[in-house]
């Protein structure tokens, strides 16, 4: 039956300290008076009748002291053990298990999560795309016109001393372009 009980782990600080009776020992411990020595005879008698009686019965178990309790001083203050100060209530206690939440609908929650981040990041990709190929047709068909214009143009020739005549004008000198870029 002893090896059926399994003891439970018990930290140091909670196991009581050992007692040692130094009355039944034959060397008394110095400056140790004996007062009653009936009275220790008596208790001897005692015990050698229990190991007696023990002996016909079966063992018995020791059953190790209980835990001792913790009380709770949440929002108390210090541990003054006063019995006017209402002992509070954990916050994990109020949470109540109606408002959590299934890992299934957390997971199903999440999914959804990503796939509208998936969806909002195609949609943001494809609106650049289309920006920057607007942008692209809008320089070509500038480039285009520009060459056209160039290429439309009435272009008169000049002499090289009409040409530094044009040169001291501001105005007459942005009309002169050289013959390669018509």
């Amino acid at each position: 039956m002893a090896a059926a009980v399994e003891e439970v782990p018990v930290p140091p600080q909670v196991q009581p300290p050992e007692v040692y009776d130094f009355r039944g020992f034959e060397v008394a411990p110095r400056g140790y008076k004996m007062k009653n020595k009936r009275k220790v005879e008596e208790l001897e008698e005692q015990a050698e009748l229990e190991s007696a009686q023990m002996t016909d019965d079966p063992p018995v178990t020791v059953i190790p002291p209980a835990k001792r309790t913790k009380r709770s001083i949440v929002g108390v203050g210090k541990e003054s053990g006063r019995p006017w100060k209402q002992v509070a209530s954990r916050a994990s206690g109020l949470r109540s298990p109606i408002l959590s939440t299934s890992w299934e609908y957390k997971m199903r929650e999440k999914a959804e999560q990503q796939a509208f981040r998936d969806q909002r990041r195609a949609a943001v990709t494809a609106r650049k795309e289309a920006i920057q190929g607007e942008k692209k047709r809008r320089e070509a068909a500038k480039e285009r016109k520009a060459e056209a214009q160039r290429k439309g143009a009435v272009v008169q020739k000049i002499s090289s001393s009409t040409a530094k005549r044009m040169l001291k004008s501001k105005k007459q000198r942005k009309l002169l372009r050289t013959a390669d870029t018509t």
